[in-house]
């Protein structure tokens, strides 16, 4: 169910900082427009950490029923606790989520036992596939294939994996450990650039922040992956590399992601909530380099 190209969703925020779900139906509309196969909802790209328990579950009500089940969606309920982890994973059942992403609990780093009693209390409490996420450099934890092994080989609906990691033999060493054991395990690819070598490696695709502004080139990626055309892949592969400049254009990358977005003509504010900071008024020109380099905008015209 959770394979393919799986765009990790923005949360959109009105000039006031509000949720806007009006330009949500529409983000939801051009995400599944453009073919992905599916979509995740409140990941980090969604600002999860921004919102209160009260917005995330609205919003997950709300994302539930503009999708209607057209494709498989995930709810993110990453918490620093596990009873508030338990309770978003079954709020987010009972809204009809087809799946949750769970991410290590983060303010203490504790180990691999904690980590395997919060996953697995999690996935005892709701009847829908759980995927762990993995993302040390914001987590400060990074979960060894082998813990990742022992949740899948105890639990059958942890169904998956979203690998958000630098180093590519990461990803690897799960595909490596977990498969033989699991072959219905998805393992999915985090960062832009580890889409193609994962895929290549063995994985199932990518739960992608950028595919927000380029729905349709992302998914192309992986469908000529899919093909066996590899020189269309590396092709596109390519130009995926270009949009991750874009990390360098807002502090955290959200609100470059917005305003891509929005350059590219859809109706959404680049407001994004604090900690974020708002994208530099000398970010503009920067941002929309970009999406010329990458072949989204016009080429510019010399002279």
């Amino acid at each position: 169910m959770f394979k393919g190209l799986m765009p990790a969703m923005v949360t959109p925020f009105d000039e006031q900082g509000e949720v806007d779900l009006r330009t949500t139906e529409a983000v939801v509309e051009r995400l599944i427009d453009a073919g992905v196969d599916g979509i995740v909802a409140l990941g980090s790209n969604g600002e999860f950490s921004h919102l209160t328990t009260d917005e995330r579950k609205r919003f997950a009500g709300e994302v539930a029923k503009i999708a209607a089940g057209r494709v498989p969606l995930l709810i993110g309920v990453g918490a620093s606790g596990t009873r508030e982890a338990v309770e978003l994973a079954r709020h987010a059942e009972s809204m009809g989520a087809d799946g949750v992403l769970v991410v290590p609990p983060f303010y203490w780093e504790v180990g691999e036992e904690a980590l395997f009693k919060h996953f697995a209390t999690v996935a005892e409490s709701v009847g829908i596939p759980v995927l762990l996420y993995n993302f040390p450099m914001l987590t400060g934890i990074d979960l060894s294939p082998g813990l990742i092994a022992r949740v899948a080989g105890e639990y059958p609906n942890v169904a998956g994996l979203k690998d958000t990691v630098t180093e590519y033999s990461h990803i690897v060493n799960v595909v490596r450990e977990v498969k033989p054991v699991r072959p219905d395990f998805v393992v999915l690819a985090g960062f832009e650039d580890q889409i193609l070598p994962g895929l290549l490696a063995g994985s199932d695709g990518a739960i992608s922040g950028l595919a927000n502004i380029a729905p349709r080139l992302f998914v192309d990626l992986v469908r000529a992956f899919e093909k066996g055309d590899l020189t269309e892949a590396a092709r596109l592969h390519r130009r995926v590399l270009s949009l991750m400049v874009l990390g360098q254009c807002s502090d955290p990358p959200i609100g470059a992601i917005k305003l891509a977005m929005n350059k590219l003509g859809v109706a959404i504010s680049p407001t994004v909530r604090g900690p974020a900071l708002p994208v530099p008024e000398e970010a503009d020109e920067k941002v929309e380099g970009v999406l010329h380099e990458a072949g989204l905008l016009p080429t510019r015209e010399v002279g």
